[in-house]
């Protein structure tokens, strides 16, 4: 009876040897084998990619790397309004854009000082947004905007703002 076990035990040993000795002649031994790099994770709000920018003179081309924000806004309604309101007191937390944020690629932002912005300053609402997107649990939530003006000429300029900024 003793022999077998000790028969079962040599056979259990050598299972794990031959595994680590085959698998480490398929690295040694083979050359076609290719090697992969570690997956590394995106940053969600940058992605880089890059473009090869072709000259006519042979082997001048270059590859340069693209910038792009990912833009999980899926689709925005927009709809006419017409009312005047304040900024409201958290204002600064928020931003001024020229767009929708989302619903163009370059998208920019301003200072509060370009509307010289203060806390119960009067502004002009003609539009509001809803944009809808998908947050990082791929559940979908909206956010309004409003496109606002300081002067109540209707050819001013206009800025996006988060419904935070101003007053209900």
């Amino acid at each position: 009876m003793k022999k077998f076990e000790l028969t079962d035990a040599a056979m259990l040993l050598l299972i794990p040897l031959t595994m680590i000795g085959f698998s480490a002649s398929i690295h040694t031994h083979n050359n076609d084998i290719s090697t992969t790099k570690a997956a590394q994770v995106n940053k969600i709000g940058e992605t880089i990619d890059t473009e090869y920018s072709g000259k006519s003179d042979l082997n001048k081309g270059s590859v340069r790397p693209l910038y792009f924000q990912a833009s999980r806004v899926f689709s925005v309604k927009y709809r006419i309004v017409n009312f005047k309101t304040v900024l409201d007191e958290d204002y600064r937390e928020e931003k001024l854009y020229r767009y929708v944020p989302g619903a163009k690629k370059n998208n920019r932002t301003y200072s509060w000082k370009k509307i010289n912005g203060h806390t119960g300053k009067r502004v002009y609402v003609d539009k509001k947004a809803k944009a809808y997107y998908r947050d990082d649990d791929g559940e979908r939530e909206s956010e309004d905007f409003y496109r606002i003006r300081v002067s109540a000429n209707k050819t001013a300029t206009r800025y996006w703002v988060n419904e935070d900024a101003i007053d209900d």
